[in-house]
């Protein structure tokens, strides 16, 4: 980007940079229209979108201000640039707004770009290290740097996460290319941002013992480990603490955390029968030993829901659908039938991220790239184009039984390259709202018996613990409206805590606005994907979500709501169904009847946003 005349920077402060010269953008919410409308440069971005990404609390004259921030930044693009041959500019079609400009000319798609590139390199390719180390010196500071909302805040997050991911697959590229002190002094410079992550603290053990820094290696891990039991009254996760064990034994050094995105997990090999042509040959040893298992820790319940996938994976379509609401079990319950469908896919499962639930998810061409990487095609053999490397996965897999996990999907566009996978394998896909392809079949998750609820708690609890204080149990489960998610978190804050009684837990969570918080503990937070679920509904919907959160009481079915201004509350009321924010009654009464989650109404009550919940029409 040093080449570029003109620069738009979004990873630091939000600035646009022509010839080495940084132009003034203006006050915070002109800035913040530059960031709303760059976030998605391909895309137009709609009036109502783009005032909810800068604007809490709107206004009542926002048309106006919006009208008069666009007129600004479209003089300061045309006086900036007038002078380079490069002519960015703002244009308006039918109510939404898209900056034209040149996608190497803002950071943030550089940085994706170079990010996804790097992930469809082969693990040992030297390049992938030096790709990912252009990437991250783009940024210059915390993204969006002086920006301020709701949609700042989760897209700030999402790019943050974005970073430590690429952190992390660059520390392991140099450590495969023997570079493990330049490694430990980055890393050590990156966990001052974020102290509590593991992954990078593996990969820093793994740093010191390749340096032959043993003793250091030791000390870090006993800083760890106490500023967890401080911070989160936690151990060490299992990783780590088979890294410390290995330390302290003088073992051999471990193997490098994979960087691939993708897990293979590998099948016995079958006897060959007499006569039998030689088997088709299955997936690289390199990407199979990169895998490990697909077995989810603390699984319980969904024997119906296992059984009918594992049916409809075998014996009908070969592409089936797993959804349901945030925390609900969908990417377990995936890993779960495939663990048990090993000996079907003796050629193994492939499991590759779409980042449905992220603000750009991935592109059908960068996970084509992946899954063809994985399967042994070199990176510099990878076609150019979508179309082709569809081709070529088709090709790939005509002649072998593999099973291809798509996590969290974002929509039927992006899956349809993914889905050809011939007539041997198969697709299992999951995703937090409802896509509509024909010949998948669908299966909806719905809440946890109570008895599943209580198998949960009793494995992170114990079975005694549990059933003396079965009534307290009870009630605790009923809070946690049999999502896994918020089972998970509250019981293993009862786990960290032997001392607590369930009682006492149950205690806490009396107060409709602190049970929400109860349900967050470490990386368990159903908050979180709630949050993203309702960035993605429209203006519509959100009020109606609002409503409904502020005016049931606890499990109150309803028909329909009547909200002043709302034309059509049918089609919000549907929205919402398929996000899975409210589900079907089982009455048999006329007319549909919806009822709530507890979970979910309390989000919707004490949580969401009132932007634009009033101000803005729909």
């Amino acid at each position: 980007m040093a080449e570029d005349m003109i620069e738009f920077r979004l990873l630091g402060s939000v600035e646009l940079v022509v010839d080495g010269r940084t132009v003034d953008l203006g006050p915070s919410k002109q800035r913040g229209i530059v960031a709303a409308l760059l976030a998605d440069p391909d895309q137009s971005i709609s009036t109502e979108t783009l005032v909810a990404r800068v604007w809490d609390a709107p206004p009542e004259t926002i048309r106006n201000s919006v009208y008069t921030y666009m007129t600004r930044l479209r003089r300061i693009l045309r006086t900036a640039t007038a002078n380079t041959g490069e002519l960015p500019e703002i244009r308006r079609l039918h109510g939404s707004y898209r900056i034209e400009a040149s996608p190497g000319s803002i950071d943030l798609s550089v940085f994706r770009d170079l990010v996804g590139r790097a992930r469809a390199m082969a693990p040992d390719d030297p390049g992938r290290a030096e790709t990912l180390s252009r990437a991250l010196a783009l940024w210059r500071g915390e993204p969006l740097a002086g920006l301020d909302s709701d949609w700042v805040r989760r897209f700030r997050d999402s790019l943050g996460q974005l970073r430590h991911e690429a952190i992390a697959e660059w520390a392991d590229a140099e450590l495969r290319r023997g570079n493990p002190k330049l490694v430990a002094a980055d890393l050590r410079e990156a966990l001052l941002e974020h102290p509590l992550a593991e992954d990078l603290h593996e990969r820093l053990l793994c740093a010191y013992r390749l340096d032959n820094r043993e003793a250091e290696a030791l000390a870090h891990y006993d800083r760890l480990r106490r500023t967890l039991a401080t911070e989160l009254g936690v151990d060490p996760g299992p990783r780590l603490r088979e890294l410390h064990a290995q330390l302290l034994n003088g073992a051999a050094t471990t193997e490098i955390p994979a960087a691939e995105p993708i897990s293979v997990r590998p099948a016995p090999e079958p006897d060959p029968m007499p006569g039998a042509p030689d088997r088709v040959p299955g997936l690289p040893d390199r990407v199979r030993e990169a895998a490990g298992g697909v077995e989810p820790g603390g699984f319980r319940g969904r024997v119906a829901d296992i059984e009918r996938i594992r049916r409809a994976l075998t014996e009908e379509s070969g592409a089936v659908l797993i959804t349901g609401s945030p925390g609900i079990g969908k990417s377990a319950l995936a890993m779960r039938v495939a663990e048990g469908l090993s000996d079907r896919f003796p050629d193994g499962v492939l499991r590759v991220e779409l980042g449905g639930s992220a603000p750009v998810p991935a592109e059908s061409y960068t996970v084509l790239g992946h899954l063809l990487v994985a399967l042994g095609v070199p990176a510099a053999a990878l076609p150019r184009d979508c179309a082709g490397r569809a081709a070529r996965y088709r090709a790939e897999l005509a002649d072998r039984r593999v099973l291809v996990l798509l996590d969290d999907a974002a929509s039927p566009a992006q899956l349809a390259p993914l889905l050809a996978v011939g007539p041997r394998s198969a697709v299992l896909i999951n995703a937090r709202i409802a896509l509509d392809n024909n010949g998948i079949r669908t299966t909806v998750l719905r809440e946890l018996t109570m008895s599943e609820s209580m198998e949960v708690l009793c494995a992170l609890l114990g079975e005694e613990r549990v059933r003396a204080e079965e009534w307290a149990t009870t009630a605790l489960v009923r809070c946690c409206s049999g999502i896994p998610l918020a089972l998970h978190a509250v019981g293993s804050r009862l786990a960290a805590r032997p001392h607590w009684t369930i009682t006492q837990q149950l205690g806490r969570m009396s107060e409709e606005q602190r049970r929400l918080h109860e349900f967050a503990y470490g990386a368990s937070d159903i908050r979180n994907g709630l949050a993203m679920m309702v960035a993605r509904l429209s203006p519509a919907a959100v009020r109606v979500l609002h409503h409904l959160g502020t005016t049931l009481a606890p499990r109150e079915p309803f028909g329909t709501v009547a909200l002043t201004g709302l034309p059509d509350p049918a089609a919000a009321l549907n929205e919402l169904l398929a996000a899975h924010l409210i589900t079907l009654a089982d009455r048999d009464v006329p007319g549909p009847r919806y009822v709530m989650l507890e979970i979910h109404r309390l989000y919707a009550k004490h949580l969401m946003s009132d932007a634009a919940l009033t101000a803005l029409p729909v």
